[in-house]
């Protein structure tokens, strides 16, 4: 019988030829995202678990990136200068699970299970989101990003914001329940130790 991880995987597979022709498509239709939907607990009890789902899903994605990048592959994951690609496109990826609380912003809405979101950079700019800062402006917000930010702490889940633009997008894709999100950072790129 199939393992779960190993059914996650095949499904991702079966996700391809449509991933790829939302690449292909994207820009010219304005499409902001490609969801995947991680079911059950197995992914979305813990952010150390959602982090297990989130790897496999990226690692099946970039081993069949027709560019050839295969971006999970490469030694520097965790560093800063990497960056979810396929097909020529580079995502923004987030992520939403059952584990965080209604006052996290990575709350799923109390839905069972785990999402992946990859949004297209390039979204960030036909959207005019806006640079990305450290710095928010609460009382009046006046970027996209300045209003996405504030929307998120007025509805009592407000964004972790670091004090710097320089640092690892990894460790943003899967956060974990509290703290420093620059010390507790959930290594979800990391499988030693994975059976599976």
């Amino acid at each position: 019988m199939k393992s779960l991880l190993q059914n996650q995987e095949e499904n991702v597979r079966r996700s391809l030829p449509m991933f790829v022709k939302f690449c292909a498509v994207q820009s010219l239709l304005g499409l902001d995202g490609f969801l995947f939907e991680l079911p059950g607990e197995e992914f979305g009890a813990s952010p150390e678990d959602l982090g297990n789902g989130v790897r496999r899903l990226l690692k099946v994605l970039s081993d069949a990136d027709p560019a050839g990048v295969h971006c999970m592959d490469k030694s520097y994951v965790s560093k800063r200068g990497w960056c979810f690609e396929f097909d020529g496109c580079t995502f923004f990826v987030t992520t939403f699970a059952p584990c965080y609380p209604d006052t996290h912003s990575r709350f799923n809405f109390n839905s069972e299970n785990s999402f992946v979101l990859l949004q297209p950079e390039e979204s960030f700019l036909r959207h005019n989101v806006g640079a990305d800062t450290p710095h928010t402006d609460w009382e009046n917000p006046r970027t996209v990003r300045d209003q996405i930010r504030a929307a998120y702490r007025r509805a009592g889940r407000p964004y972790s914001i670091r004090d710097t633009l320089f640092y690892p997008p990894a460790h943003d894709i899967v956060k974990p329940l509290g703290g420093d999100p620059e010390q507790d950072v959930v290594a979800w790129w990391d499988h030693r130790g994975d059976s599976n």
